[in-house]
This record gives structure tokens, C-alpha cells and sequence, in this order.
């Protein structure tokens, strides 16, 4: 359902996207245990500022890193003195990669990068628009039991294949 509302004069556009995965809201307007909500809003106030900074500074370290050649030293985990690695790991080194245009690489470090990149220019463009117009696009996201459940199966797939590329992951420098 979408809706108009007016708070304390200033205009705000809420539009409420829910999916079901079970049953649909009840009598009483509460959601089932199943159910997953976001809620889009244009306000006059960042309610989302730590995301304007993470996504701002993530995708500045991202340039500077694809400038410099990453990092002189690689950062290790415990794990991969054993050849085990973590569904992050590659991140650093798959973004750096996109941002000097070689998807290929980026794919073999983590297929994620491509998504955290995404959010990190989706970030950059709401705050240009957000400090240029003073309207800022405001998210809100609750999660069900199906939704972390998806979750976790994809947290578990991509770790799959991360443990496929173990050995260039622990070993390739970018």
C-alpha cells in the first residue's frame, strides 16, 4: 500500500512494499512471523547517515586502493594458515579490482564485491542528491524468520564457493 503523509509540515512520500511468505497482515495490523516490510521514504532528514558515510568513505578507500595498488601487506586470518577462508574474504581485493575495471579478478576474489560496490554508488548518488536537494531517500527494513533464513542459505553458498577459490584467494595479490 502507498501513502501520503504530512508530519509537522514537512511532506513526506511513504510507500510501503511488504512481501508475504505466508499468511497476510492480520485483523489487528501486525505481521506474521513470516512477513518482511521495507518502507521507502523522501524526507528532509538523513535517518540514514551512518550508510552515507560508510558507503562515501567505502568507495573513496576503493579508488584510492585501485590508485596505489592496494594494500603493501596482506591482512590474514587465523583460518588460512589451515586453507579455510571466510565469505569476506576477498572483499577488500574484489573491490579494489572493479574499481580499476577488472571484473573478471573481482569475481574470482568475491562475487559480494559486486553488490558492495553497488550499494557504495547507490550511497554516493543519494548523498550527492541529499546535500544538493535537502530531501533525503530514507530506507527501512525489517526482517522475518524466512528473510534470515534466505539469508543464511546464501551466506552458506557463498562460503561454498569461496572455499573453491581458497588457494587464489589466500595466496593472488592484486
Amino acid at each position: 500500500m502507498s501513502r501520503l503523509v504530512d508530519a509537522n509540515s514537512n511532506t513526506m512520500v511513504a510507500a510501503r512494499l511488504s512481501v508475504w511468505l505466508g499468511d497476510r497482515e492480520g485483523r489487528d495490523g501486525c505481521y506474521n512471523r513470516w512477513t518482511m516490510h521495507r518502507e521507502f521514504r523522501v524526507e528532509n532528514t538523513d535517518r540514514m547517515r551512518w550508510f552515507t558515510y560508510f558507503t562515501v568513505g567505502g568507495v573513496v578507500a576503493a579508488i584510492v586502493l585501485a590508485v596505489i595498488g592496494g594494500l603493501p601487506f596482506d591482512i590474514l586470518m587465523p583460518t588460512h594458515a589451515f586453507g579455510w577462508v571466510e565469505p569476506t574474504c576477498g572483499l577488500t581485493r574484489g573491490s579494489t579490482a572493479i574499481a580499476r575495471g577488472d571484473f573478471a579478478t573481482a569475481w574470482h576474489y568475491n562475487p559480494v564485491s559486486f553488490l558492495v560496490m553497488a550499494f557504495g554508488v547507490l550511497g554516493v548518488i543519494r548523498a550527492i542528491l541529499g546535500f544538493a536537494t535537502h530531501r533525503w531517500f530514507n530506507v527501512e527494513v525489517g526482517w522475518s524468520r524466512a528473510g534470515l533464513l534466505v539469508l543464511a542459505i546464501t551466506i552458506f553458498g557463498l562460503w561454498a564457493y569461496q572455499q573453491t577459490n581458497a588457494e587464489f584467494i589466500i595466496n593472488a595479490r592484486v
